[in-house]
């Protein structure tokens, strides 16, 4: 069996010894970057919730925008969005970890999977209760 490090340091190339410090500090941010939206990327193909939670945050901007509602407003739909789709994806790294680790059925897996999915149940109902806070009067008023 090969040693991790070795396996590791032959997936990642070392950075060449020729380029400056400077250059290879801004080629690591964006390394960084790319395995980040690599992993945005897996979490829309694969995860049928993303998807879901995606297409709530569309109808509330499309809502903001209709609704013309103001900037602090903005503020927390946009925080309301990112922090479900945050953990949505956090929800999903657990998930493919715990399966990883364990993939037969084992009580102690299960509780952290649900602990992780409560997460984003949370989040997202909060969420809902924000915006009808924040666009139900709005709504009310229209009709």
């Amino acid at each position: 069996m090969q040693d991790p490090k070795s396996i590791a340091d032959h997936q990642r190339p070392k950075p060449s010894t020729t380029t400056s410090p400077r250059k290879r500090f801004w080629q690591q941010r964006a390394r960084c970057f790319l395995f980040a939206f690599k992993g945005i990327v897996y979490a829309f193909k694969n995860e049928h919730n993303m998807w879901l939670h995606s297409a709530a945050a569309v109808l509330a901007i499309l809502l903001g925008i209709f609704l013309h509602i103001g900037g602090w407003q903005w503020c927390i739909i946009l925080i309301c969005i990112a922090m479900v789709l945050a953990l949505e994806i956090i929800n999903t790294a657990i998930e493919h970890l715990a399966d990883s680790l364990h993939p037969g059925w084992d009580p102690q897996i299960g509780l952290v999977k649900d602990l992780a999915a409560a997460a984003v149940l949370v989040a997202a109902v909060i969420s809902l209760i924000i915006g009808c806070w924040i666009f139900g009067p709005a709504l009310i008023a229209m009709l």
